[in-house]
């Protein structure tokens, strides 16, 4: 009978430090601990299973505070022991030291355990940050990248990044500084394309119902890839970028074309400056809207074919539709948040 009761002391210690015991099981184990003239069976117990008790079981990833602290104790008390090996009092004395801390360890880990057993997470919780026309917005994501949104951008991100990548989803235009983790691959998922990055600056431009997506590097390195990352993909599925280098994908062509741009010409919308360069005018009033929140009508289908130029900085809507008017030739009006625009064809 003694000889099962010392298995499942085993077993409960066991159990107690592979954090599976239950408080029952814990209880039963104090309850030997602390019973009268226990001090002998411990020490015959613990010098049984002195070496076992320093070793971290099968399960180093689970082991707690309290069972660190309780292997440093240990080691402690072992290179005690064998100093004074020789002398037998100050060998119980050890034993006896360890058994006294071993009793007190147990009750208070104990209370802790119980109270704060480890719950598995819940799923993260996804977060919709939409930025309206007209505005702009900085957000910090839960791992410190800080993400500029443009007009008429919508980011999802989570809550709390978990697992082995760090992925968000944008549509729209956002300029990214992301921090640095090589475990941890940063992600943008931008309808059929993935941007991937391990810590730099960038920016994507992505608006739903435009034929081309635009990925501009500022710093570092990022790979730009259609469908599924990691796995193989043909020469034009697949692109790496630089500093100073800008891929633009075009889903009409289903292909990656990769050009040299001005890193001081990158996400220039952040610093409030309106941007055209060579810019088709049905695209350029695509941008109006977006930037001062109006609707933009082009009267006459043919001024599709004409193109601007030029910086405007924190200007008013007026004013960039007057240069319009002096390098177009076009006329405007602005009725309420409705700009009309009219004029003869251009040629290109």
């Amino acid at each position: 009978m003694e000889m099962n009761r010392e298995k499942e002391i085993e077993i409960l210690f066991k159990k107690f430090r592979e954090n599976t015991i239950n408080e029952e099981e814990y209880h039963r184990l104090m309850d030997w601990i602390k019973e009268s003239g226990s001090e002998s069976r411990m020490r015959k117990w613990m010098d049984e299973h002195w070496e076992e008790l320093k070793k971290n079981e099968d399960h180093p990833e689970r082991e707690t505070v309290s069972d660190t602290r309780f292997h440093q104790l240990l080691e402690k008390a072992d290179k005690r022991r064998r100093v004074h090996r020789p002398r037998d009092m100050e060998q119980g004395y050890v034993y006896y030291r360890v058994a006294a801390i071993l009793v007190l360890l147990l009750s208070v880990s104990g209370i802790w355990y119980f109270k704060n057993r480890e719950k598995p997470l819940p799923p993260p919780v996804m977060v919709t940050q939409h930025i309206s026309s007209g505005e702009k917005a900085t957000i910090t994501l839960p791992d410190g990248t800080v993400v500029r949104l443009n007009s008429n951008t919508e980011l999802v991100f989570p809550d709390r990044f978990s697992g082995d990548v760090r992925e968000v989803t944008l549509r729209g235009e956002a300029f990214f500084e992301v921090t640095k983790d090589k475990k941890h691959p940063f992600l943008v998922k931008t309808g059929e394309l993935t941007t991937r990055v391990l810590g730099t600056s960038f920016n994507i431009k992505a608006y739903e119902n435009e034929e081309e997506v635009e990925v501009s590097v500022a710093t570092g390195l990022v790979e730009v890839s259609k469908g599924e990352t990691g796995k193989e993909s043909e020469e034009e599925q697949h692109v790496l970028l630089n500093p100073s280098q800008q891929a633009v994908y075009r889903e009409d062509e289903q292909n990656f074309i990769t050009r040299e741009v001005d890193i001081a010409s990158i996400a220039m919308w952040k610093n409030g400056i309106l941007s055209f360069n060579r810019t088709p005018l049905d695209q350029a009033a695509k941008m109006l809207e977006r930037w001062y929140g109006v609707k933009v009508i082009l009267k006459n289908p043919g001024l599709k074919k004409c193109v601007i130029t030029g910086d405007h900085k924190n200007q008013g809507l007026s004013s960039v539709l007057h240069s319009f008017r002096y390098a177009l030739g076009v006329s405007y009006e602005i009725t309420k948040d409705t700009v009309i625009i009219n004029g003869k064809d251009c040629t290109r």
